[in-house]
C-alpha cells in the first residue's frame, strides 16, 4: 500500500510539474506573470475554498469534462485573463482539475526560482513579532545568498528557540531539541560511567 502510494505522489508530482511548467512559460510570454499567479492563488482563495462543493464537482471524475469546461466558460470568461483561462480550459479538458493545487504550488515554486527566492518556514512556541520576523528573514537570507519567503507557524508544545525548515532541510534549534540532547548526553555520560565501574571491579 505505502508503494503504491508513492506512485501516485510521484504521478502527481509529475503532473503538476507539467502543466505548472506550462502555465508559467505562458505567463512569462505574456509578460503578465504577477497577475496570472495573483488570479490562481485567487481561484483557490476565493473560489474553490469557499465552495467545497464547487471544488468537490470539479474534482469529481465522474462527471465529464465537458461540463466542467462549460461550468469554466460560464463562471471565469470575461473575468479571468486569457492565459489564465486557456490554461483552466485545458486542465479540464485533460480531467486534471483535481491536481489545481498542487499544479499552482508548482506554479510558485517556478516563479521563486527565477526570482532567487526561497521559502522558509519557522516554527516557534508563540508567535513573532513583525521585527523579530524581518531580522530572521534577513539572516536566513544572508545564510542562503538570496531573498526568503518566510512562512510561519506557532506549536504550543515547544519551550522555546525556533525550527527552521529549508526545502528538505531541518535546523532544530528548538529548546526542546536542546534538552533533548542534554537528556542523551547525560545518560551517556551515566553509562560511561558505569561501564568504567566495571571495569574497575573486573580489575
Amino acid at each position: 500500500m505505502v508503494a503504491k502510494n508513492k506512485e501516485i505522489d510521484l504521478v502527481s508530482e509529475r503532473i503538476a510539474a507539467i502543466y505548472g511548467k506550462a502555465i508559467f512559460d505562458a505567463a512569462e510570454a505574456a509578460g503578465n506573470r504577477a497577475e496570472v499567479i495573483e488570479q490562481l492563488d485567487s481561484l483557490i482563495d476565493d473560489v474553490l475554498d469557499p465552495s467545497p462543493e464547487f471544488d468537490k464537482l470539479l474534482a469529481n471524475p465522474m462527471i465529464a469534462a465537458e461540463k466542467k469546461l462549460d461550468l469554466i466558460r460560464t463562471i471565469f470568461s470575461g473575468r479571468a485573463l486569457p492565459v489564465v483561462l486557456s490554461f483552466l480550459q485545458t486542465v479540464a479538458k485533460n480531467e486534471r482539475l483535481s491536481d489545481l493545487r498542487s499544479i499552482i504550488d508548482h506554479v510558485h515554486q517556478l516563479s521563486n526560482e527565477e526570482d532567487n527566492v526561497r521559502q522558509v518556514a519557522a516554527t516557534t512556541a508563540l508567535p513573532m513579532s513583525p521585527e523579530l520576523e524581518q531580522r530572521l528573514s534577513e539572516s536566513a537570507g544572508a545564510l542562503l545568498g538570496c531573498r526568503v519567503q518566510l512562512e510561519t507557524e506557532v506549536d504550543p508544545s515547544m519551550i522555546g528557540g525556533v525550527i527552521l525548515r529549508i526545502g528538505d532541510t531541518v535546523y532544530d534549534g528548538s529548546i526542546t531539541a536542546r534538552l533533548e540532547r542534554l537528556r542523551k548526553e547525560m545518560s551517556q555520560g551515566v553509562l560511561e560511567a558505569i561501564e568504567g565501574d566495571h571495569e574497575k571491579f573486573e580489575n
